[in-house]
């Protein structure tokens, strides 16, 4: 028969040791999804560990960030947001839905006021991304819906959530003049 102090301690053990496998197995799936090369060979040098890591944190930071200004599954009126993706190039990409359904792409970057997005707020300009460079009529619901979405950012950006760093659309051009923003693939 086994008494209650060797029963407490067994079971610690067991749970000790699930939650070791549990964190073995998200760090794995996690290390694969970095965007940060590592070197050909087996053999991986602490360095290359910490700089993986380091480019992990960052990525999971600026994509937290951005998911506290537009939450994923978000209803703005008559629009969804589908995905809300961390900065790239200097920019957040944020996946919407009209109301038939459709999706599309707003930009959101740092505002400009000498180049204006479809929508403005105090830190942000919106593009709906159509690939056109500008001289292209943007879908009047796809405007739309960027405008809502702006409305949604100014409440957010007055309750404090911290702002990402953002490039305004002309450095993003002068940086990346041949990037490929698209995220819908």
């Amino acid at each position: 028969m086994i008494g209650r102090r060797q029963a407490l301690c067994t079971f610690a053990g067991i749970a000790t040791a699930v939650a070791g496998v549990g964190l073995f197995g998200i760090g794995t799936a996690h290390a694969a999804e970095t965007t940060t090369e590592l070197p050909s060979s087996d053999t991986v040098t602490a360095q290359a560990a910490n700089e993986q890591a380091e480019a992990l944190a960052a990525e999971q930071r600026d994509l937290a960030v951005a998911q506290a200004l537009v939450p994923a599954g978000l209803n703005v009126g008559k629009w969804s947001v589908e995905s809300v993706h961390a900065p790239r190039y200097g920019s957040m990409a944020v996946v919407m839905r009209t109301p038939s359904g459709e999706a599309f792409q707003v930009d959101v970057l740092r505002r400009d006021p000498a180049m204006a997005g479809i929508a403005e707020t105090e830190h942000f300009s919106l593009f709906v991304a159509n690939s056109g460079d500008g001289s292209k009529a943007t879908d009047e619901m796809q405007a739309r819906g960027a405008m809502v979405l702006a409305h949604q950012l100014r409440f957010t950006e007055r309750s404090g959530t911290p702002i990402p760093e953002l490039l305004t659309f002309r450095q993003r051009a002068n940086r990346h003049p041949r990037g490929e923003f698209s995220v819908l693939g």
